[in-house]
């Protein structure tokens, strides 16, 4: 329903060029369980650090995606994960905020076949509760990830402290730094508490030497390299921010930890139509429970898609075919935006689930045609 002004060609086996206003890029894959232009694309981001944008078809982020694409690609990425796991509690990471649906969908994909395990998000909001440790994502346009302290009611075997398996889930990797420096991080909070590391994403990066280091093993739908070469000039890129949001605090839920996946509240049950074709927006880092409530749709009917809001700032071209800013949904005053939701979007109904108060009457959000609000 969503289309792509992306110039593809594949020039061999594995081999591919992307084309789009900004850039170029060139794509060898070594291999792909799934066709890799069926899972990702590509976009120019708003970033001085880091001009390109990997746009994943199947993480319901920036792109539209149906709830049984996303729960193929959590099963086979928990399946992944098993394969370095001796039947031992894991704790999940989900890495915000782009692939926090995507984590607790492969931790639930996990509970589902019996293995224990504890989920928790980093974060670059505050609850109010206590931090366990920070780290950061030097390329990024919001640097800094908390990752709060479960207590005992959160994770009663105290897993976090203890297990001795550790899965990230990002949606792809390229020098994994940002999971390198979340490993140290842990690794210097538990002291003489050793675990294994292991990187579960949708597309890894090579470089073109690889180094020894905090993960034991990086598993992933593909891999391969890439270059780019992006164009000449570029807009004035927004200055990357370094702190974590602290004027509203946040619930805690996921940020603190779950033994169990997540469940939607009762009252965003609804009716629907047979063949109704509702898009369901997750807001942020809270873009889990729309996916539940996308499949709770689906089994009553309708024809379902989820995607989430994002703070990351994205050129248009490519894979981004429309950009709608507004102040965030949160309150904490940054930008935040939703792609490729038109003002003449395909859908009948638009839900938008938000973790905060609904937004102002007068909030361009609610310019969104067809749009339904559920907090």
């Amino acid at each position: 329903m969503i289309s792509s002004d992306t110039k593809w060609s594949r020039i061999g086996p594995g081999h591919y060029q992307a084309r789009l206003v900004g850039g170029t890029f060139q794509f060898q894959l070594d291999r792909e369980d799934l066709p890799f232009q069926d899972i990702c694309d590509v976009a120019v981001r708003d970033n001085a650090r880091r001009r390109f944008l990997f746009v994943s078809r199947v993480l319901g982020r920036h792109w539209p995606v149906r709830p049984a694409t996303l729960r193929d690609i959590a099963a086979r990425l928990a399946d992944k994960v098993a394969l370095q796991n001796q039947g031992e509690p894991t704790v999940f990471v989900g890495m915000a905020e782009t692939a926090t649906t995507l984590g607790q969908a492969v931790f639930r994909e996990w509970r589902r076949s019996g293995r224990p395990g504890l989920y928790i998000e980093s974060t670059r909001r505050l609850t109010g509760g206590e931090i366990a440790f920070r780290f950061s994502e030097s390329h990024s346009h919001a640097t800094a990830h908390v990752i709060h302290l479960p207590n005992r009611v959160d994770d009663p075997q105290d897993w976090f402290g203890h297990a001795r398996h550790v899965a990230i889930i990002d949606d792809e990797a390229t020098t994994a730094a940002t999971a390198t420096g979340l490993v140290r991080a842990m690794r210097a909070w538990r002291r003489d508490s050793p675990f294994k590391a292991t990187l579960a994403v949708i597309v890894r990066w090579r470089p073109e030497t690889e180094t020894p280091g905090e993960l034991a093993t990086v598993e992933s739908i593909t891999d391969g390299r890439f270059e780019f070469s992006g164009a000449d000039e570029f807009p004035v890129a927004p200055a990357p921010n370094h702190g974590v949001d602290s004027n509203v605090i946040v619930r805690r839920g996921v940020r603190h930890g779950v033994t169990e996946p997540e469940n939607i509240p009762p009252h965003w049950h609804g009716t629907v139509a047979r063949g109704e074709r509702i898009l369901v927006l997750g807001n942020g880092e809270h873009a889990f429970r729309p996916l539940v409530l996308a499949e709770a749709l689906e089994e009553q009917g309708a024809i379902a898609w989820v995607q989430a809001s994002t703070r990351s700032p994205i050129l248009l071209g490519g894979a981004i075919g429309h950009v709608c800013q507004f102040p965030a949904l949160s309150g904490e005053g940054h930008a935040e935006f939703l792609y490729n939701v038109p003002e003449d979007h395909p859908y009948d109904r638009v839900i938008l689930c938000t973790e905060d108060e609904p937004p102002p009457t007068n909030h361009p959000i609610r310019e969104i045609r067809s749009l339904e609000i559920r907090s």
